[in-house]
């Protein structure tokens, strides 16, 4: 069954109700008909799973009853942040984005690169169309851990935020290197990088190499970017 990510704000566990209201009200009710007595599968993106059934279905909101209560279902151990550069075509930026939340993503960071054609930060629009996406995405593929996006930074924030940190791997069609391998297993947490559709320039790739980054290949393949990001987790995720 398919989850529900509802905002904390919304989960009373004194009375063990939860109210549903606004877009998440109009989809339940509008598009997949939900009635009084339906069962519901509620997450808060934050690891608390609430199995639920509906009382109350009026013309503004719908209200559930808490009959279970469960925590942390299924979500990786690894936590692996997702540094891609924004692609031109915006559909298959979204794709990626979706894909990555569906095999288990906890956070997604564009970066501008060199050769990235979308140099703008994204708007507020925009931005909540992609929230939404990740939402949906989140209960689709029965997550209870609702993924961060963050707007764009530059090339060299991202450098700078990464500093020090472990199993930092940059996905790079020149590598010989194709074995996706822990590199420091004292740490749980991965730092993924993925460029744009014309790939790193000569500086981008010294200054990963100088701040330590593992580089690693995918084949011989040439792959788009967003094809690349979802191959690259899913093997991370696989460790």
């Amino acid at each position: 069954m398919e989850y529900y990510c509802i905002s904390v704000e919304k989960i009373n566990i004194e009375t063990n109700e939860i109210i549903v209201d606004g877009d998440d009200y109009r989809h339940l009710s509008k598009v997949l008909r939900k009635k009084e007595g339906d069962t519901l599968v509620i997450t808060d993106g934050k690891l608390n799973i609430y199995e639920c059934r509906i009382i109350l279905n009026d013309a503004k909101k719908i209200i559930c009853r808490i009959e279970e209560k469960k925590y942390n279902l299924y979500e990786p151990e690894i936590n692996v942040t997702l540094f891609t550069a924004p692609l031109k075509n915006i559909s298959r930026f979204e794709f990626a984005m979706e894909k990555a939340v569906e095999l288990g993503v906890k956070k997604i960071q564009p970066v501008l690169t060199e050769h990235t054609i979308v140099k703008n930060k994204f708007s507020k629009v925009k931005m909540e169309r992609f929230g939404n996406i990740i939402k949906r995405a989140t209960g689709q593929s029965q997550r209870c851990f609702l993924p961060e996006l963050e707007n764009v930074i530059s090339f060299s924030e991202m450098i700078e935020i990464t500093e020090n940190k472990k199993n930092r791997i940059v996905m790079y069609e020149f590598s010989n290197d194709n074995e996706i391998i822990l590199n420091d297993n004292s740490s749980d947490e991965y730092y993924l990088l993925i460029g744009p559709e014309g790939g790193f320039s000569k500086d981008e790739v010294n200054s990963l190499s100088e701040a330590d980054w593992t580089f690693k290949s995918l084949g011989e393949r040439k792959l788009r970017a967003e094809t690349a990001a979802i191959v690259s987790l899913y093997k991370i995720l696989q460790i």
